[in-house]
């Protein structure tokens, strides 16, 4: 004769944990970023999202997408108008997760300046001093967030690195910005 013991379940908790959120009909990511894997720039829609919301070749989609979450994916605070689509933005943090990233929608190149939005980027700005950036990628060039200022860089260039931290004028202590270029290589001569 064998015997058999169960544990009791353990009793469900009371407090039930949401559903994971799903990209569903948003694909702003789609639209925002460079896709080198396929050759596509950023404002312009992936071809292969065409009349369709989502991907059309979902399954085969360079490892860069498959890789991608947006913060609005990844953090149960960020409600339903945060969504890219909805907010116009994409939200990410940098692999460092040093720096905030605000991915504009180039249709709606503003839409991080109106609220509910501007208001919690300021507060988000606010903590990121000591920590890194919140920089807003749009049409009219990158932006630097801070407490008191938006600072606007118009053209910087993939590879070049920003300078940032306050400096003395004549009305106090003001947040700067600079772009220090990317260091070119040489041309090698052939001999």
């Amino acid at each position: 004769m064998s015997q058999h013991t169960h544990q009791a379940a353990a009793a469900p908790s009371t407090k039930a944990r949401p559903a994971l959120k799903v990209c569903g009909d948003c694909n702003l990511c789609c639209k925002v970023y460079d896709i080198d894997d396929l050759g596509k720039k950023a404002g312009d829609l992936c071809h292969h999202t065409g009349h369709i919301k989502g991907c059309g070749v979902w399954g085969l989609h360079p490892k860069t997408c498959q890789d991608f979450k947006c913060l609005w994916l990844k953090h149960e605070d960020l409600n339903a108008l945060w969504r890219p689509d909805i907010a116009g933005f994409v939200l990410r943090l940098d692999p460092n997760g040093t720096t905030l990233n605000i991915d504009v929608d180039h249709a709606r190149a503003h839409a991080w300046r109106a609220e509910p939005y501007y208001s919690q980027i300021k507060l988000w700005s606010e903590n990121f001093p000591s920590k890194g950036l919140v920089l807003i990628h749009a049409k009219d060039g990158l932006w630097v967030v801070t407490p008191t200022e938006d600072l606007n860089i118009p053209n910087p260039k993939r590879g070049d690195t920003l300078e940032t931290g306050m400096e003395d004028s004549l009305f106090g202590p003001r947040p700067f910005v600079r772009v220090i270029p990317q260091k070119k290589t040489p041309a090698r001569r052939r001999a």
